[in-house]
């Protein structure tokens, strides 16, 4: 059976919430009874439709002091105080959970907030706790599953900066989903399929999902146009990028006209400057710039045999062009290269897909 789709979108959800225990003094002599200490927190940001965030707190234990008032603070800047935008929610009356619901945010920002409350002996705050919102609506993708997407213009192409990870089609129709691994030995050249990295939803989640090419195309015959028409797995207004496609793109990165159309490694730093910098999610050493934006991940692939192989360590993404009966093209990317590999291979392996916007 097909994952649960509400796995990505509840992570969606920033879980940065810690616990909190903040102890009014008011005398250091004195000894507080667990009833007298107030304990509070601030629990989660959650993201909300139309782009509006609902921040969480929880009121654990009174304390020994009356409170005038609770609520949330929040800055761009760290250690957000009731100085900067605060809401203020009141006299609590028990212990609980308190929100509020906040709009307005720039996009693609970090936030620092603070949950707080104001006794007689003054205001004290909870752990902070960061959060960013959500790219502006021209900077963002989202999927017929409610996956949201980063995009990149770079040159005169806009393309995702994250891998996909849809199940289904923007038609609704399911994309089959096959993780048993002879099961996936047994695909032939027409069979449309999609799976996560060693069966892993997380993998899923980070890397993106590996796609058949029948899949990623749904079944055509492949295009080499410029600009491609295949949408294929890919979005409502986005489309499989095309040869075509690619090689405008390693033009523009800086790849020489006469390396376009040879086979394996080609270029110089072009791959270097695809991939995501560092060494968080490319095994070391990680020959990526990061300058590009385009963000290529190594969700490595699956064999025709079923066996997955070259996570952390190789990117292989699907154009929309074919090669004959059964085969199609592709470009790959290393973590000890900075070329782009060009190559075609059997329509039955998985490897991940990038879209690029209609134009």
């Amino acid at each position: 059976m097909p994952p649960d789709n509400s796995f990505f979108r509840n992570l969606q959800r920033i879980f940065k919430g810690l616990l909190v225990l903040s102890l009014l003094t008011y005398n250091a002599c004195q000894s507080l009874d667990e009833e007298e200490i107030l304990l509070f927190t601030i629990d989660k940001v959650d993201i909300l439709p139309g782009n509006s965030y609902e921040m969480s707190g929880s009121i654990v234990n009174m304390g020994h002091l009356d409170i005038k008032e609770h609520g949330f603070c929040w800055s761009e800047t760290e250690t957000p105080t009731v100085e900067n935008t605060a809401v203020l929610l009141g006299s609590p009356r028990k212990p609980g959970v308190f929100t509020f619901t906040v709009s307005g945010l720039l996009p693609d920002t970090s936030y620092h907030a603070r949950a707080y409350v104001t006794t007689e002996s003054g205001t004290v705050y909870s752990d902070e706790m960061v959060f960013r919102t959500l790219p502006g609506d021209e900077d963002r993708l989202i999927d017929i599953d409610g996956n949201i997407y980063e995009t990149k213009q770079i040159g005169d192409q806009t393309w995702m900066a994250e891998n996909l990870k849809v199940t289904r089609y923007a038609d609704g129709t399911p994309i089959p989903f096959v993780e048993d691994q002879m099961e996936w030995f047994h695909l032939n050249r027409e069979t449309r399929g999609y799976c996560w990295y060693d069966n892993v939803l997380t993998n899923g989640y980070v890397y993106g999902g590996l796609y058949t090419w029948t899949a990623t195309v749904r079944g055509s015959a492949g295009s080499e146009l410029i600009p491609g028409r295949i949408q294929g797995v890919c979005p409502d207004g986005w489309h499989v990028p095309s040869e075509g496609e690619w090689n405008q793109f390693e033009l523009h990165l800086g790849m020489d006209q006469e390396e376009l159309a040879q086979m394996k490694w080609r270029g110089d730093d072009e791959g270097g400057k695809l991939k995501e910098a560092g060494t968080r999610l490319w095994k070391s050493p990680n020959t990526g710039f990061g300058e590009t934006g385009f963000n290529a991940l190594p969700g490595g692939y699956r064999h025709g045999s079923g066996e997955f192989i070259g996570l952390v360590t190789t990117a292989r993404f699907w154009t929309s062009t074919g090669r004959g009966y059964g085969f199609a093209w592709y470009r790959g990317l290393e973590y000890d290269h900075t070329g782009i590999y060009r190559d075609f291979i059997g329509s039955y392996r998985g490897h991940s897909v990038r879209c690029i916007k209609d134009e």
